[in-house]
């Protein structure tokens, strides 16, 4: 074999080499990327449900026990925030803003699988961790619409699985909360009338449609439940028939999840 052969083929060979190597380590940087957003993801929801726990357990101990209601009840500013009301129903005056990732409660859907902590905001990070309360929409308790966002490969992918009648369970500090699915739409991105507020407590949950598809969906699913009054007492949920997506989008969220 020509010397100039074999020095071409060395060249070749060495270039296959390292291209295998920098390959080898960009799959392992993605790997340990994906790793660390998982952990930390399931750590945060592990840590802040712990301490969730523990201050809605404070809060029913406070008005299950008399004379403790004073020292569970959440200060006026944390009530405020997570329920537009104070203590006694009388109207508060605006809150001030919440910081984005701040922990407002627990959003649990039985029949399909849904738990997850909700937060404040709709940040990648905040996203990751959780279901984000997307800001200028109403709190819980608030009459209004509470709109709700999450990545559909991960809180919410059992929202595919939804169905009218299915039952909500949202819990904070400020109260638990049950609603009723209504309908579920596929809309366009662009569209968020389906955020505005009506005249009556609902709840509005957005994800991006398809579920399975690759990359950057380009539509968002929207289910719509409205508030059933008083506290959640089971796990249960109601049976209905399929909520199937429209045919004609009316609204979406923002959000790209």
């Amino acid at each position: 074999m020509p010397h100039i052969l074999k020095e071409s083929l060395s060249r070749r060979g060495t270039l296959l080499l390292w291209v295998e190597r920098l390959l080898l380590a960009i799959g392992l940087l993605c790997l340990g990327l994906v790793s660390f957003a998982v952990i930390d993801a399931r750590w945060f929801a592990y840590q802040q449900g712990q301490r969730l726990d523990r201050a809605l357990r404070a809060r029913a101990a406070g008005r299950e026990t008399p004379g403790a209601a004073s020292r569970a009840t959440p200060p006026a500013s944390e009530t405020d925030r997570l329920g537009s009301f104070r203590p006694g129903g009388a109207p508060a005056a605006p809150p001030a803003p919440v910081p984005e990732g701040s922990v407002l409660g627990r959003i649990e859907i039985p029949r399909v699988g849904i738990s997850s902590l909700v937060l404040e905001g709709v940040g990648g990070e905040t996203l990751r961790r959780g279901v984000g309360h997307i800001p200028g929409t109403a709190m819980a308790r608030a009459v209004g619409n509470v709109g709700l966002a999450g990545h559909r490969d991960t809180v919410f992918r059992g929202l595919k699985d939804i169905r009218k009648g299915d039952l909500i369970d949202l819990e904070t500090l400020a109260g638990s909360y049950r609603y009723a699915v209504d309908w579920a739409q596929v809309v366009d991105p662009d569209d968020v009338g389906v955020l505005g507020a009506g005249n009556r407590p609902e709840l509005t949950l957005v994800t991006c449609y398809p579920f399975y598809y690759v990359g950057s969906a380009p539509e968002r699913f929207v289910v719509r439940a409205h508030l059933l009054g008083g506290a959640s007492q089971d796990g249960g949920a109601g049976a209905g028939a399929a909520a199937a997506p429209a045919a004609a989008p009316t609204a979406a969220g923002k959000t790209d999840n």
